[in-house]
């Protein structure tokens, strides 16, 4: 029997798992899902540098092992792809790879490298929870025009994309290069808020400009 040359071809739970998900692109398909239903070209500007072709191979990939389904109303043209209960099943586990790329691979942006709201604050809020200051709070960021709550229940750190959260402690209305440039250069960023809330939220940028300078690289070869 010929082997299919996407496959490993031995019995393993990782391998299977890998054949599903492990190509180039892939996690991070899912990820950019993981924070709600998208469409075609929400992903393109998300995924910068992915090629239409290559994008539209992994959806139909997807859609083939049930990890996601494409809402197609009848008469209408646009295409909404959403995770199925199996493809939410993998969030926990690009949680675990972004804790590791936290602790190994971490660094600031590259001069020119795309920058997407939603990826910064993801890093920056896994920084934040593993920075061990889990105090409630309730964060309302807007960058390039996107809302984010970012809020803390006393027990973990929660970024929802395309919401204002009730009564917030502080209000930041930047762009995404500002916030970078804040979080990791030590940039100026205008934030209002309560004092106490204000100053809180600078010692975490701090704190996540340390992570990324003192990220323990994997050992080269």
């Amino acid at each position: 029997m010929t082997r299919n040359a996407r496959t490993y071809g031995h019995f393993c739970l990782l391998a299977r798992a890998l054949e599903q998900v492990g190509d180039r692109w892939s996690l991070l398909v899912i990820r950019d899902l993981l924070s709600g239903p998208k469409r075609f070209t929400d992903l393109m500007d998300r995924l910068g540098g992915i090629t239409p072709k290559t994008l539209s191979q992994r959806l139909t990939e997807f859609e083939d092992s049930g990890l996601v389904v494409a809402d197609r109303e009848p008469g209408r043209r646009e295409v909404r792809y959403r995770l199925t209960p199996a493809g939410a099943d993998l969030e926990p586990i690009l949680d675990a790879l972004g804790d590791w790329g936290l602790r190994h691979a971490f660094r600031p942006p590259l001069p020119g490298e795309p920058l997407h709201p939603d990826h910064l604050l993801r890093a920056f809020t896994r920084a934040v929870e593993q920075a061990g200051d889990h105090a409630p709070a309730r964060w309302y960021l807007r960058l390039d025009g996107l809302d984010y709550a970012l809020t803390c229940d006393g027990h973990a750190w929660t970024l929802a994309p395309d919401t204002v959260p009730a009564q917030p402690d502080l209000t930041i209305d930047t762009d995404t290069g500002s916030f970078a440039a804040a979080a990791f250069g030590g940039a100026d960023l205008e934030i209002d808020g309560a004092p106490a809330a204000v100053a809180r939220f600078r010692d975490m940028l701090t704190t996540v400009a340390a992570a990324a300078d003192r990220t323990d690289p994997a050992p080269a070869r």
